[in-house]
């Protein structure tokens, strides 16, 4: 099919696409994003209106301060490994544990307090003392 074509034109410099059609994609406007901003730009705003424009920011790294949370029932989880570490310590039956040390910012309401304990800790959600306290321990907030 394409041969016909090509035997019509023969002789002719273009072969009737014209001086720049028969160059890489030139009928097509360029290829892939090509001309988005200028002759393809009522597509752009048609089906991609965000393509273009800012698209917010991301914080510096060395501002983003991430918070490091622990839930009650992993407290309970890992309190023998606290005790052997001299971040808790048992008296009588309440274990006195400070997350601060243990390098923990925030208690949350995760689990159920099973054993009688005073935590020390920079911040704790209302649930989590709640918890604790249902239980017979208190939660100190720095």
């Amino acid at each position: 099919m394409g041969k016909k074509k090509t035997k019509k034109h023969r002789g002719s410099r273009t072969h009737g696409r014209g001086i720049k059609g028969g160059r890489g994609a030139g009928e097509r406007g360029g290829r892939g994003k090509a001309g988005l901003q200028k002759h393809k730009y009522i597509s752009t705003v048609k089906k991609d209106p965000n393509y273009f424009g800012p698209k917010g920011f991301s914080r510096p790294q060395g501002l983003v301060e991430e918070v490091e949370t622990i839930n009650i029932l992993d407290v309970e989880m890992k309190m023998d490994r606290f005790v052997q570490q001299g971040f808790a310590k048992k008296e009588g039956s309440v274990y006195h544990v400070d997350l601060s040390k243990a390098g923990y910012d925030k208690l949350l309401g995760g689990g159920k307090a099973r054993y009688q304990m005073k935590i020390k800790v920079p911040s704790s959600s209302e649930r989590a003392v709640v918890k604790v306290q249902e239980a017979g321990g208190e939660v100190i907030t720095e």
